[in-house]
C-alpha cells in the first residue's frame, strides 16, 4: 500500500468523523469531556431547552437522552408535576431529583459522562412507551445523518427509538454538517429539531420541522 493510499485513506476517515489526524498518523476520535461541554454555549442550550420544555405536552410519556443539551431540558422540566420521565443519564436524573413528576432511571454500565448503557434497555424492550423521545447528539448531516461518539450509548437510543411516537433532536448549530463516528440514522427518524439557528439550505430540507429557539 503506498503512502498517497493510506493518508486519502485517513482523509475519508477524517472527514467520516472516525478519527482525528496528527502529525504522523491519527488517532481515534474522542467525545470532549463532559464538563468542558457544559461550559460551551450554555446561552444557546438554555434557549434551547426552554423551547424544548414548551413542547412537552401535559402528561406526556417523555424519554430524555444523555449530554449537555438533554440535561439542560431535565432541568427545564424539573418543575413539571405531570410527566413520566425515562432516561439514562444520571446528569439528567440530578436535574430531576426534586420534581413531582415520575422519574425511572434505566440501568446499566457507568461512563465516564454519567450515562448508563450495556443496559436492559439495549438488550430486550422496556414494557415502555414514550411519547417523546429528546436526544442530543454529536453531529448532524444530510449523508450520515444523527451521530455520535459512543457505540454503547447508541445501541440504547436506537432501542428508546423504537419505543417513540415521535423523535425531537435538541442540537446548538455547531452540530450542523458535523460526522461522528456512530450512525443512529438518516435524518428522516427525526421528527423534529429544536436549535439556536436556521440550518444551512440543504440540512434545513432534510428535516420535516425545524424550530429556532428565540
Amino acid at each position: 500500500m503506498s503512502g498517497m493510499t493510506i493518508r486519502r485513506d485517513l482523509a475519508e476517515l477524517d472527514h467520516a468523523g472516525l478519527l482525528d489526524r496528527v502529525h504522523g498518523g491519527a488517532v481515534p476520535r474522542r467525545a470532549p469531556a463532559y464538563g468542558s461541554r457544559s461550559s460551551t454555549m450554555r446561552l444557546e442550550k438554555s434557549r434551547i431547552a426552554q423551547a424544548v420544555a414548551k413542547l412537552v405536552e401535559p402528561g406526556a410519556s417523555v424519554g430524555i437522552d444523555t449530554g449537555t443539551t438533554c440535561t439542560a431540558v431535565a432541568a427545564e422540566l424539573a418543575g413539571r408535576n405531570d410527566l413520566t420521565v425515562i432516561t439514562n443519564s444520571f446528569h439528567a436524573a440530578f436535574e430531576l431529583r426534586d420534581t413531582r413528576s415520575r422519574v425511572l432511571v434505566l440501568g446499566g454500565l457507568m461512563t465516564p459522562e454519567l450515562s448508563l448503557t450495556t443496559s436492559t434497555a439495549a438488550q430486550e424492550k422496556p414494557q415502555i412507551h414514550l411519547d417523546l423521545l429528546i436526544l442530543g447528539c454529536g453531529g448532524l448531516s444530510v449523508d450520515r445523518g444523527v451521530t455520535y461518539f459512543d457505540p454503547a450509548e447508541v445501541e440504547v437510543r436506537r432501542t428508546l427509538l423504537d419505543l417513540a411516537d415521535r423523535v425531537l433532536v435538541a442540537a446548538d448549530h455547531t452540530k450542523f454538517d458535523r460526522k461522528k463516528a456512530m450512525a443512529l440514522g438518516g435524518l428522516s427518524i427525526v421528527d423534529l429539531l429544536v436549535t439556536d439557528q436556521t440550518p444551512p439550505s440543504e440540512l434545513r430540507r432534510a428535516f420535516t420541522e425545524v424550530v429556532v429557539a428565540s
